[in-house]
């Protein structure tokens, strides 16, 4: 459920039901640690990963309750897991029992950082190369607590869960007097690409649109590029085709210099975000030579204008 809210509550930070508390971990923190970020849901739900991700295979604890979640920065060299042995030492004095704990591929890699909640960036980064993860929960007290720590950029990232359990609040109210929903459900879409890429190894990077006839991107492709990205950053080891594609709306040669300079667009604009290398990104165009629609009207036709990311 923590999935499904986290784009929600980036593009809504008042959601319902969630709120800024000053309040810490019953666990406490590291040494020197800054906080960056921390949020209560009065009951929520979060999957608590108990043992490794792979694409077919996500084992998890569901758990309902009251949901905090806190994430600190660290100036230091301390390393992942220097961090997870305090927290291990912590929560054992507590009474906690280990759940799951795991390092990097360990984890599931690349499933395992699609798969698991993570408060968004800034407040928290996430390196591929450099992560530790535990879970743990304290039976006798109610609570479930998950740490996930990660360096990058010279700091280390720490993201601590905690889960009470406990019955959800009666607060319907009569149908004449339901509010009307005043914002749409946030974009989940950089969980959409990822997971389309590690399924067919290819997927298409919705949102983005150009200047009819042209390859120029309009300014509501940002938040796509953005989105792929902060895939892109979360996998610097990966490399990807931008392929573009059109509908079969005049010659054919036109269209592939077309498809090819939209690619090339895409690629540029990719490669000028933080994090994003050039190298990561080769454009090419096809034109009408792969369409995912019939172009026998406008809805096919516009569905087949379009720029993919393919896995190489």
């Amino acid at each position: 459920m923590r999935l499904a809210f986290a784009a929600f509550c980036l593009l809504f930070p008042l959601c319902v039901g969630a709120e800024e508390e000053d309040i810490v971990p019953r666990f406490g923190a590291l040494e020197d640690a800054n906080l960056a970020h921390s949020l209560t849901w009065a009951f929520d739900g979060y999957d608590l990963p108990t043992g490794p991700f792979t694409r077919d295979e996500k084992p998890v604890r569901k758990l309902e309750g009251r949901v905090r979640e806190w994430v600190y920065q660290i100036e230091s060299e301390a390393s992942t897991l220097e961090a997870i042995r305090n927290y291990e030492q912590r929560l054992a004095e507590l009474g906690y029992e280990f759940l799951f704990e795991c390092a990097q591929n360990e984890c599931g890699g690349f499933d395992f950082r699609f798969g698991v909640y993570l408060v968004d960036p800034p407040a928290m980064r996430f390196d591929l190369a450099d992560f530790r993860y535990l879970g743990a929960e304290n039976v006798e007290d109610g609570v479930s607590a998950s740490i996930l720590a990660s360096r990058q950029g010279g700091k280390l990232f720490v993201q601590v869960v905690e889960v009470e359990g406990e019955a959800a609040p009666i607060s319907m109210t009569p149908v004449e007097n339901a509010p009307r929903p005043s914002a749409k459900p946030g974009d989940a879409r950089l969980f959409a690409l990822a997971r389309r890429l590690t399924e067919s190894g290819h997927a298409p990077l919705e949102g983005i649109a150009f200047e009819a006839g042209s390859a120029k991107l309009t300014v509501e492709s940002s938040a796509s590029l953005e989105q792929a990205a902060q895939l892109l950053q979360g996998r610097p080891d990966l490399k990807f085709l931008v392929v573009g594609h059109t509908d079969n709306q005049g010659d054919l040669e036109l269209n592939l210099e077309l498809s090819r300079k939209r690619a090339e667009s895409v690629a540029a604009a990719l490669a000028s975000i933080e994090g994003v290398t050039a190298d990561q990104v080769t454009p090419h165009g096809v034109g009408f030579l792969s369409p995912r629609a019939a172009n026998s009207d406008d809805e096919g036709r516009r569905l087949n204008r379009r720029v993919e990311l393919v896995l190489q």
